[in-house]
């Protein structure tokens, strides 16, 4: 290549180098120094055909909240669950009423769009166990987070779980939660457990799942 023609190509690369810049600079707002951003969509499953249908009819529709712009759950706070419908009958179940005397903590975090790190335990447990992602959907104050999960109790059993409220400063209000044993994953499941397909849904026995600290890392399974 001739001297000539290396000088033009080289003045080719620079002015389009040049008019590269200037779109990207375009792109940004006067004196932001943030990045481009990009269209990032999440590929979510469906509430409707994540969790079974019983499941989501005794919860109840007006207790699940819809919407793809969820706020953003970013807290700790402890639940006391009063039974609100149950697939049993009594005596092999509590009474519809029952307050149960075993408190459930819940936390949140690593909230982006509709995914989150979510942290749990009951008052009877020693260490908390670590769901992620957990779903979320929802709209303004509002959400309804969904999820599988396989408790560490007898039978190993796997559960469908969903859970609603409404965001405060003081909590989660009009708290609701509900799960389905789907199936137990031991092969000999002792009789005195609750039968696979039974269903649960309950609501915080004061209307308010509470705001509280109780998270610490030592708590996290070994």
């Amino acid at each position: 290549m001739k001297y000539g023609e290396k000088k033009h190509r080289s003045k080719g690369l620079l002015t389009f180098a040049l008019l590269l810049l200037a779109s990207l600079s375009s792109c940004l707002k006067e004196g932001d120094s943030s990045s481009i951003l990009l269209n990032d969509p999440q590929d979510i499953p469906l509430i409707t055909e994540y969790l079974p249908e019983d499941l989501l009819q005794m919860f109840g529709e007006d207790n699940v909240h819809f919407g793809d712009q969820p706020p953003v759950v970013d807290l700790e706070f402890v639940s006391n669950h009063e039974y609100v419908a149950l697939s049993l009958e009594p005596p092999f179940a509590p009474p519809v009423g029952t307050i149960s005397p075993i408190k459930h903590y819940h936390k949140f975090n690593q909230h982006y769009l509709q995914t989150a790190d979510y942290y749990s335990m009951s008052s009877e447990e020693t260490y908390c166990h670590l769901l992620s992602p957990v779903y979320l959907t929802g709209h303004d104050d509002c959400f309804t987070a969904y999820y599988y999960e396989e408790p560490n109790t007898t039978g190993k059993p796997v559960h469908a779980a969903l859970f609603s409220g409404r965001l405060t400063s003081a909590g989660v209000r009009d708290f609701m939660y509900g799960y389905k044993i789907i199936r137990y994953n031991d092969s000999i499941v002792p009789p005195t457990v609750y039968p696979a397909n039974s269903v649960f849904i309950f609501k915080d026995h004061d209307g308010l799942a509470e705001k509280v600290t109780w998270f610490d890392e030592s708590l996290l399974e070994p």
